[in-house]
């Protein structure tokens, strides 16, 4: 800033502030130029396009918004990452942070929505975690044996042949595993599992809190192993 200040004065010396922010305007609006990295919101950005685009921060709570009791339109933030993501003519690179410090899983649901082809998941390196659902390391302790996931993957399966989707479209793995390792008793608990926003919920919350509660149900009628 002080460069283009520098430049300024020394083709218009004879120039002020007002006049110096009009040429900042005119050098680098999107309109004139297209030049540099052009700093916009998902709504500014409604019909352009870019070789590259970057959308940073895709958080759980930013984009669903949520504070509070307000709560945007979950179709309407919805599109608005579609617009988004529709403005990348060549490139296009979606971030989220891999933890925050109360060690919530931190990206937005939506990403979960998205192909698992077109999402890289962060490299692991040292003093790095691997975003995730689960445990505060980012991987399950649910094993692929454990009944609950076993039930969560039966009624995926079947849900994803009524609909007609692939079964990723449901629910990933890692959502599964994460909802068998809390195993959620009401809404509210699963709406707090990384995977499963409004929509999901909406969708499929009934038949999935129904199916953890007859996994419950059934590993109370098992009986106990001998000297157990």
């Amino acid at each position: 800033l002080r460069t283009l200040a520098r430049e300024f004065e020394g083709s218009r010396p004879d120039g002020g502030a007002a006049d110096f922010v009009a040429d900042l305007i005119r050098r680098f609006s999107i309109e004139e130029s297209g030049r540099g990295v052009n700093l916009m919101t998902y709504h500014r950005a409604k019909g352009l396009e870019f070789d590259a685009v970057f959308l940073p921060r895709l958080l759980d709570g930013e984009l669903p918004f949520r504070s509070g009791r307000n709560r945007a339109p979950i179709d309407e933030e919805r599109r608005l990452l579609y617009v988004g993501i529709t403005r990348a003519r060549r490139w296009l690179f979606l971030t989220w942070p891999i933890a925050r410090p109360d060690g919530r899983a931190a990206r937005s649901p939506f990403i979960d929505e998205l192909s698992p082809a077109h999402v890289e998941a962060p490299a692991r390196g040292r003093g790095s975690r691997q975003a995730g659902p689960a445990g505060s390391d980012g991987a399950s302790r649910v094993p692929d044996g454990d009944p609950l996931l076993a039930a969560l993957k039966r009624w995926r399966l079947e849900r994803a042949r009524r609909d007609g989707v692939p079964a990723y479209v449901v629910f990933h793995d890692a959502t599964l595993a994460a909802i068998a390792e809390r195993h959620p008793r009401t809404p509210g608990e699963l709406l707090a599992v990384s995977g499963v926003g409004l929509a999901k919920l909406e969708r499929y919350g009934q038949e999935v809190l129904a199916t953890v509660a007859a996994a419950r149900t059934t590993s109370r009628r098992s009986p106990r192993p001998a000297g157990a």
